[in-house]
């Protein structure tokens, strides 16, 4: 055997890399198989997909939906968090998955600026500009924690003067 042999992960399985929809110069750049259901969740450069056990698209979403991902090693478990406060996606990955990483990176790369304050109730908010890493276009985001209104006068006014500085810093 080689000293420095070169490990390669499994390929994505044929059928599942058809039903991923690529666009341009879109690239899957890693995967990991959900032990739960049998799917397979897929990083591309542009986007976060779920293809089904049975091989059809379940759901495909910019990275700028996503608001964070986390992983618990103990259980093998990645869950993504969204910023419409959708219900997480979860996934158990016990095989080796260069998808963390890939998470990680794409959810950087997809925040441009970002500013948080916390309410009168010590609440935290977030303010950010994202890109859009499909077309390069920037989006405003506020993304209230948990517990707080944004219809609250306050908090809303305090989030609009946030994003105008943020937005007056990218040129927006």
């Amino acid at each position: 055997m080689p000293l420095f042999e070169k490990r390669r992960r499994p390929a994505l399985p044929g059928a599942v890399r058809a039903t991923v929809p690529l666009h341009g110069a879109e690239q899957v750049l890693a995967w990991g198989r959900d032990e739960q259901t049998g799917g397979h969740v897929v990083a591309t450069t542009h986007h976060l997909v779920f293809v089904g056990a049975d091989e059809t698209l379940v759901w495909r979403r910019p990275w700028h939906e996503a608001e964070s991902g986390t992983w618990q090693g103990e259980s093998s478990l990645l869950t993504v968090t969204w910023v419409d406060r959708g219900a997480p996606a979860q996934w158990r990955l016990t095989a080796p998955s260069l998808l963390q990483q890939a998470l990680r990176e794409r959810l950087q790369a997809s925040v441009v600026l970002a500013d948080e304050f916390r309410t009168a109730n010590r609440r935290t908010v977030r303010v950010v500009i994202r890109q859009d890493l499909a077309t390069g276009t920037l989006l405003e985001q506020t993304i209230p924690g948990k517990g707080v209104d944004l219809s609250d006068p306050q908090v809303a006014r305090e989030a609009v003067k946030r994003l105008a500085r943020l937005r007056s810093e990218v040129g927006l």
